[in-house]
């Protein structure tokens, strides 16, 4: 079989490169709640950095480091839905396959609630002291 080769060629594989991965991505949305509440977060995040007005580099860092979240967990969702279509019997290995797929979800998601909460730091601490006075 020949590679089809050239610019136009390219071009399109650039395209129907594109369309399978929104696919992927409508599709996660569509069928995994934690990936829509995940999405939601990411709109939060983006609502905070912008009403508390963060520098540009410290938004960046909060929402890169929200999609990583999500990009784990759309590669969770695919395993899990793979293991699926091997077998839907018990089975300690898939089971295994999971749990780690689902740990590895909950690591980046612990490494971003850190990362989140020193990049709004001032704005926690001035919310803890509001609260304070009010006690």
């Amino acid at each position: 079989m020949e590679k089809k080769t050239g610019f136009i060629n390219g071009t399109l594989h650039v395209f129907y490169a594109l369309s399978y991965s929104l696919q992927g991505l409508v599709t996660g949305l569509r069928l995994s709640l934690a990936i829509r509440q995940e999405f939601f977060i990411l709109l939060l995040l983006c609502f905070l950095a912008w009403y508390t007005d963060k520098p540009w580099y410290l938004t960046a860092l909060s929402v890169c480091g929200w999609l990583m979240v999500i990009v784990a967990e759309l590669f969770n969702s695919a395993i899990e839905e793979a293991l699926d279509l091997i077998t839907h019997d018990y089975s300690i290995k898939v089971k295994a396959a999971k749990d780690m797929g689902s740990a590895a979800v909950f690591i980046l998601v612990m490494v971003n609630f850190f990362g989140q909460a020193v990049i709004y730091a001032p704005e926690l601490l001035a919310l803890l002291e509001r609260v304070k006075s009010l006690i």
